[in-house]
Order: structure tokens, then sequence, then C-alpha cells
């Protein structure tokens, strides 16, 4: 599972970018994280890292491979498993408190691409689990991954 990690203090940095390819398991498909934004964590794939202060754009994009052979991204979704979180994470990500759905997850380059904002502003920093989904238009087949996000926090 990756991570975001957000911490306080407005700062726009450069938004943080994981690439993704589709892998083939024995359960079907898979988002594979390829990179890390952890800087601590470099091993961490899927690892995003919001640091104190900053709010960006956390951008995810899948392969040139992954996309020609049909896969588009299709949504985002947050973990809510802490009831303390969940305040934070909802106004942070903008997300549906009851599932997690990002409910503005942006889709680009006929899905190639996706982003979402991190308001970063909850006043202390925290980690979230989150899944990317993808669709293939061509089987109808879907995918999705689990990696953390670590939001450094507001102040």
């Amino acid at each position: 599972m990756a991570a975001v990690f957000l911490a306080p203090a407005t700062v726009f940095a450069a938004d943080p970018k994981i690439d993704l390819d589709i892998i083939s398991t024995g359960d079907g498909a898979k988002l594979q994280f390829t990179n890390s934004e952890c800087p601590s964590d470099p091993g961490f794939a899927g690892c995003v890292n919001i640091a104190k202060g900053s709010k960006n754009w956390i951008k995810w994009e899948l392969s040139q491979d992954a996309w020609q052979d049909g896969w588009m991204l299709t949504g985002l979704q947050l973990i809510l498993e802490d009831p303390e979180l969940t305040d934070c994470i909802v106004r942070d990500f903008n997300v549906d408190p009851s599932t997690g759905q990002a409910n503005n997850f942006r889709v680009q380059g006929n899905g190639q691409y996706g982003k979402n904002w991190d308001a970063n502003d909850c006043e202390f920093a925290y980690e979230v689990g989150y899944l990317v989904f993808a669709r293939n238009k061509h089987t109808g087949e879907e995918a999705n991954s689990d990696p953390i996000i670590r939001n450094g926090g507001r102040n």
C-alpha cells in the first residue's frame, strides 16, 4: 500500500506524479505503480509525499503501452478507515464522506492521465491509503491498486 504524507504551510511545489502500468495476474489485471514520490522511501512505489504547508495536484499517468492497449483511468478512492481522519481527508481531497470517492478526480488525455487536488489543510500530518481505478475500453476489464498518501499537514 502506498501513502501520501502532507505537511503544513502554504507552498506550491512541483506536482507529484505517479506512473502506472497494467500487469496481468491470476485474478485479472492490476495497476502497478512504477515510481515513488516519497523522498524518504524511494522504493515505496505509489507513495506520494506532500510537504508540510504545500498544496498540490497529485497526478497519475498510465504507461503508453497500457494506454495503447485500451486502458483508461476512471477514478480515485481514498480509504476512510480512521474516523478521526475522515473530516481531514474529505476536506483535503474533496471526497464523498461515505465512499471515499474523489468528487473532482480529473481524467485527461483520453484517459491516460488523472489528477486530484490535495489542499493539505489538516492541522496535523497523516497517511491515507488510496485506490486508482482503470478500465479497458476494448474488453471492459477493470483494474485497481492501493498505495498511500502522506500528508504533512497545514502548520
